[in-house]
């Protein structure tokens, strides 16, 4: 009788403990992936409703490379929060997704239900605008 009492007493702090070791833990995206894997990225931008597929193997090698070489954390909930810049599809080539994220600034990727920030350098920000602003010809900066 004694044992269940304990084990009554002690499984929410240790299920908390995983809870709290799992949001600190770093995340790493696309584990595991080769650029060649990846045949096309799919790029909506939240701001103007452009979609773009960006099927160059250097562009998928430098987006890839980047998001697989920069550790991010969890920082925050993102349920019920809306907007966001880049939503990013990656489909190999049997169309399958691979993986799916939102890009929102060049430290901060959204992956429902967690806002997830960079430990150190940036995130390909300025060269997936550059990608959809010569593919969609944008007159200036907004």
């Amino acid at each position: 009788m004694r044992f269940w009492k304990i084990v009554k007493w002690t499984w929410f702090p240790v299920l908390l403990l995983i809870g709290i070791a799992y949001y600190y833990a770093p995340v790493t995206f696309l584990k595991g992936v080769e650029p060649e894997d990846i045949a096309c990225i799919t790029i909506f931008d939240g701001n103007t409703g452009e979609v773009s597929d960006i099927t160059g193997a250097k562009d998928i090698a430098y987006i890839t490379e980047n998001i697989q070489s920069i550790p991010v954390r969890r920082t925050g909930i993102s349920i019920l929060e809306m907007g966001y810049r880049f939503r990013m599809t990656f489909t190999d080539e049997k169309g399958g997704v691979v993986e799916e994220l939102t890009v929102n600034s060049e430290d901060t990727i959204r992956k429902d239900p967690f806002f997830l920030t960079t430990e150190e350098g940036g995130l390909c920000f300025d060269y997936i605008w550059d990608l959809m602003d010569a593919e969609h010809d944008f007159i200036g900066d907004f």
